[in-house]
């Protein structure tokens, strides 16, 4: 028995052969990292050396793993099983059915978060800097995730044009998302005052460089933000937790995700649905595969509509109640065009009813007593 668990192991892939098997695999660096820092927490959990998690991997350490997360979030669990569960299923891990039941928990319904207001958003950019204004109209403008807003390069910005890199993206699904003219005053104020920002950034660190607890800042470093995204959660929290701060089980009800959220809303306002998704990216396969605009078409079409992402422009609330006006006159006259077709409908079948000579009297005595009562 011993003989054959060892001939098992010896074909196992450590974590560094199954990380360099996944970059030729073409997985983003995003993805790649991501795995690793979740075999990094399971080696730590077992205390074992990163390079020595592949002789543990028992489907026993994986069920204790996922009790001693009982107290984090679920997404964050489920994430964190996904993760493992591909690494010891590759390593030829097997699962009976009750245990595939503990790996795999059932995704929870219950929402811990709430809707973005413009009136949060605009709090959150009063109390805001050069740098998080450019952050928060750029992720409300382009509908962008947080982790794609965090790797983007200066390379990437091209007038209100902003490519996302496939390498960058969930599921490689790059592409060209674009900036309100309001974001782009944002962003250019950014600009002007990122070299003060990172050359700051280098004074706040020396100490934690010096002493071993923090890495150099890179000078030359080419991200149109220059931050990392826990650097972005942590600037988002704090903004939030000024104006609002409302908690949800695991964090704020608000999260740089809620600004994605806030751009489907809301630029379904003014734009048409087809455009709203192609640059959120989704997969939907009649987006992939019937929806064909070409770049100027969907620069345009969004130029049209941006009004309803802006944010401290005043014109937002004039075109927002226009909107919602329009809104609600579209739903009464489909109210109205629905009464009338019914009305349509039942007309049809009773025009399709014989009837006696006696009904056709009746009829006749009350539409006579009718125009009497209505002349009365």
């Amino acid at each position: 028995m011993f003989i054959i668990s060892y001939h098992i192991l010896w074909f196992m892939y450590s974590v560094s052969e199954y990380l360099g098997m996944l970059r030729l695999a073409k997985r983003s660096e995003q993805t790649i990292t991501t795995y690793r820092n979740v075999l990094i927490q399971f080696a730590r959990f077992l205390n074992v050396p990163l390079d020595k998690v592949h002789e543990h991997i028992l489907p026993e350490n994986l069920i204790k793993y996922a009790a001693s997360r009982s107290e984090k979030s679920e997404r964050g669990t489920r994430m964190h099983m996904s993760v493992l569960h591909r690494y010891f299923t590759i390593n030829g891990i097997s699962f009976d059915p009750l245990e595939l039941n503990v790996i795999k928990a059932q995704r929870a319904e219950e929402q811990f978060d709430k809707p973005l207001e413009l009136e949060t958003l605009q709090k959150m950019m009063d109390l805001g800097t050069p740098h998080t204004r450019a952050i928060l109209s750029t992720l409300i403008s382009t509908g962008m995730r947080a982790g794609e807003c965090c790797q983007i390069l200066l390379s990437d910005l091209k007038g209100d044009t902003i490519h996302i890199r496939p390498e960058i993206a969930k599921r490689r699904h790059g592409g060209n998302v674009y900036l309100t003219s309001e974001a782009r005053e944002y962003l250019d104020l950014w600009l002007k005052d990122r070299d003060r920002y990172i050359l700051a950034g280098e004074k706040r660190h020396a100490g934690l460089v010096a002493s071993g607890h923090s890495k150099a800042r890179d000078k030359n470093d080419k991200r149109l933000f220059a931050c990392s995204y826990p650097t972005l959660l942590w600037l988002f929290s704090r903004l939030y937790d000024l104006v609002d701060g409302e908690q949800g089980k695991y964090h704020g009800k608000i999260t740089p995700h809620s600004c994605r959220k806030y751009f489907r809303t809301n630029a379904v306002k003014a734009m048409p649905l087809d455009l709203v998704e192609s640059i959120l990216r989704h997969t939907g396969y009649l987006n992939n595969s019937y929806v064909r605009m070409t770049d100027d078409e969907k620069r345009k079409q969004f130029h049209k509509g941006e009004a309803a992402l802006y944010i401290t422009r005043a014109d937002h609330r004039i075109q927002g109640s226009k909107l919602d006006d329009l809104q609600r006159l579209n739903a009464s006259l489909l109210d109205r065009l629905q009464q009338m077709e019914q009305k349509q409908q039942t007309i049809e079948k009773l025009d399709k009813i014989p009837l006696s000579e006696a009904d056709k009297d009746d009829i006749v005595k009350r539409m006579l007593a009718l125009q009497n009562q209505q002349g009365k």
